[in-house]
């Protein structure tokens, strides 16, 4: 029996590091048509998780992922939601695959070839093939059909006479593909070019929009289009946030946000945002875009009123359609509390806040918010809000299609996982030991724990 410790973070952000893989780990073969395994779960023992009530902890499936160091930012992880598959990427020592199963059944659809890719940042002691930059994967949706990238960020070229080339590499599948050693559609090396430099994991890749990955590093960032290989850099004067139909969305250094030569941020300003906000004795433009996610802007503006008596303020938050500007939900609610330390299983690491959509996309969170983009309301789930002064920030990591919410209260030790409903809003604690959903494809939960003496379980299960 596979035991499951705490839950893995899924956020995409920095640092996988990829160390003595320890053997072979040989991927699994997609399932035959004729094999009559093919549309059942795997045969082997489920690992024992406490999942929520929607969930049968009995029926399911899982995948050992134990390459990845435990105390890892980010998983290997990836789930395509319209087709409701899910990608890893299993590491063979220096080459890695990506697998695909069904997020339902745990079916094996596919394995791609062995990719091997570029060598770390942290190779200091001179260049090793075996000491390759960490791996990880993102879905991307585009014209229709969906997309994984499998990326990695290192050194490309490096030997006894070249210094090398830092890249992301990034490796570019069809979510729907089959059989064994599949091929990538295309293969783009990314330049990253830093003035202060990087470290490995400074550079990650995430579901840009608009049939774009999106490649950031500390002072630069690039868009590869998944259907043609196209890369376009841009410049560090703004920062892109993501990309929608019209262009890139990014925040100005002098404030605001939009899409240059589409909308601005000074045209669509909501109700009770101040004009300028003040920075370092510089007054700015009022705006910040926060994160585009399914065509939409998750954007926060410094509100016109004075704080409250404890010293916190109710920040305006909208929401955007990302092509036009339009806004499409506006609500207030503070920031959350950075009293407590945030430790490496919260939603939370660093600037970085874990985004989720639900697959019908009509639920969109954010941290420590839920938006109903149908009714346009908004549930706050941070510290004090509604009203509830002793209530404790909540964040969130996943939203099921009838507007179910799972996340957990960062800080809390034993940790305390929790249910909110987007039809009431009002947060349930879950039993002690419930593990909550990283993703939400229809019909199952996706779970991420780590595995006791190493590396992490990948857990489907399925739907009462």
């Amino acid at each position: 029996m596979r035991s499951a410790g705490t839950r893995v973070m899924a956020a995409v952000v920095a640092g996988l590091v990829l160390a003595g893989c320890g053997g072979s780990a040989q991927p699994e073969k997609a399932a035959d048509a004729g094999d009559p395994k093919a549309d059942g779960q795997p045969a082997v023992t489920l690992a024992e998780l406490t999942v929520p009530a929607a969930y049968d902890a009995t029926r399911g499936w899982d995948q050992e992922l134990p390459w990845v160091r435990e105390g890892s930012e980010t998983a290997p992880v990836a789930v395509a939601p319209a087709s409701g598959t899910v990608a890893y990427v299993i590491a063979d020592q220096s080459e890695m695959y990506v697998q695909v199963r069904r997020a339902t059944t745990g079916k094996v659809l596919w394995t791609s070839a062995p990719w091997t890719p570029p060598g770390s940042l942290d190779d200091s002691a001179g260049y090793d093939p075996a000491a390759t930059a960490p791996a990880s994967v993102t879905a991307v949706s585009a014209g229709g059909r969906e997309y994984f990238v499998a990326w990695a960020h290192g050194l490309s070229g490096k030997d006894e006479l070249h210094d090398g080339k830092e890249i992301v590499q990034a490796e570019v599948y069809a979510a729907d593909a089959s059989g064994n050693a599949v091929a990538p559609l295309r293969s783009v090396d990314v330049p990253v070019d830093a003035d202060r430099g990087t470290a490995q994991g400074d550079a990650v890749v995430r579901d840009g929009g608009a049939g774009q990955a999106l490649v950031s590093w500390s002072d630069g960032s690039a868009a590869v289009d998944v259907t043609s290989g196209k890369v376009t850099t841009y410049d560090e004067e703004s920062t892109v946030v993501g990309l929608g139909e019209r262009g890139p969305v990014t925040n100005s250094s002098g404030g605001g946000f939009g899409v240059p030569g589409g909308w601005s941020s000074t045209d669509v300003a909501p109700e009770g945002a101040a004009a300028e906000t003040g920075g370092f004795g510089v007054d700015l433009v009022n705006g910040t875009a926060q994160t585009v996610a399914d065509g939409k802007v998750v954007a926060s503006w410094e509100p016109a009123q004075e704080a409250n008596e404890d010293g916190s303020e109710e920040i305006v938050r909208t929401v955007h359609d990302a092509a036009t500007g339009e806004v499409l939900v506006r609500a207030e609610c503070r920031d959350r509390t950075l009293t407590e330390t945030f430790d490496s299983d919260d939603t939370v690491l660093g600037d970085s806040v874990l985004t989720s959509v639900s697959p019908n996309g009509r639920y969109l969170s954010y941290g420590w918010m839920l938006f109903d983009l149908q009714k346009g309301t908004v549930v706050c789930l941070a510290k004090g809000a509604g009203g509830d002064e002793g209530r404790k920030d909540m964040m969130i990591d996943s939203v099921r299609d009838d507007g179910t919410a799972y996340g957990t209260v960062p800080g809390s030790d034993p940790r305390v996982a929790v249910e909110i409903p987007a039809a009431t809003g009002t947060p349930e604690a879950l039993p002690t030991g419930t593990e909550v959903p990283a993703y939400t494809p229809a019909g199952a939960g996706v779970f991420l724990t780590w595995i006791e003496g190493g590396g992490i379980l990948l857990s489907g299960r399925v739907e009462n």
